[in-house]
């Protein structure tokens, strides 16, 4: 068992809450049972577990060739980066990076929220959605993300660092969403994969990115209500988009 915090294979791990650590090793923290079980279900095998104690989902990462490491509270503590950490922790490689597909698609422009991120990435994998997030939108392997998603990274095919511009070159027929309908609705009349484009939580879309899509899309509400959460939108068009999809 681990017991010091200051255990060289803690340190190390620990930096991978910093999104240049990340960036340098190409791994991140997986935080939690529901991440760890999305990561084994699709085949990533960590490199190391921090766990508390053996349980059945500890056993299966061992049995998949990951190095589990029981550790202290006090170890677990400085590894996680919620409060009263149940665990376990463990460290994984990103999985590399695909090309980007000709499916529905949610492009997040500029969403700087890990929550908003996570759960965006949760929606997409719900509803069968690619996710494609531009180089403004917060790190999307971050801790913090991965736990928002509750596992969902490793369901849905991720891009990141991609423009507007290149899901259109896929083949994806870009859709903005607006806060106020603006009445643009150019047919498709190829009936492409839709490519749905969340903006930042305060500014929204730009200029450019608005100008690229082809059409528009509004939520309904209440006019007692200005706007919804960035997250909250783009999950309910999701919904909608699939939805309205043939099987």
């Amino acid at each position: 068992m681990i017991e010091s915090t200051r255990n060289s294979r803690v340190v190390q791990a620990a930096r991978l809450h910093r999104a240049r650590y990340r960036r340098e090793t190409g791994k991140t923290l997986l935080e939690g049972p529901n991440v760890l079980e999305g990561a084994l279900s699709s085949g990533v095998v960590p490199e190391t577990v921090f766990a508390l104690q053996r349980d059945e989902l500890t056993r299966r990462a061992d049995q998949a060739g990951t190095d589990v490491v029981l550790v202290s509270q006090a170890v677990l503590d400085k590894l996680a980066g919620t409060e009263n950490p149940r665990g376990p922790v463990a460290v994984a490689t990103i999985p590399q990076q695909g090309a980007i597909e000709a499916v529905d698609t949610v492009i997040l422009c500029g969403i700087q929220d890990p929550g908003n991120v996570g759960t965006l990435v949760r929606s997409a994998a719900a509803f069968g959605f690619q996710v494609v997030a531009t180089a403004e939108t917060a790190d999307i392997w971050a801790p913090k993300v991965l736990r928002s998603a509750a596992g969902t990274h490793f369901a849905t095919n991720i891009v990141t660092g991609a423009t507007v511009k290149d899901v259109a070159a896929a083949g994806v027929f870009l859709v903005a969403l607006v806060a106020a309908e603006d009445g643009r609705a150019e047919p498709d009349e190829e009936d492409r994969p839709i490519g749905l484009m969340v903006g930042n939580e305060a500014r929204g879309l730009s200029a450019n990115q608005k100008a690229a899509a082809r059409a528009t899309l509004t939520v309904p509400m209440s006019e007692t209500v200005e706007s919804l959460n960035a997250a909250v939108a783009g999950s309910i068009a999701m919904f909608a988009i699939a939805q309205g999809r043939p099987a």
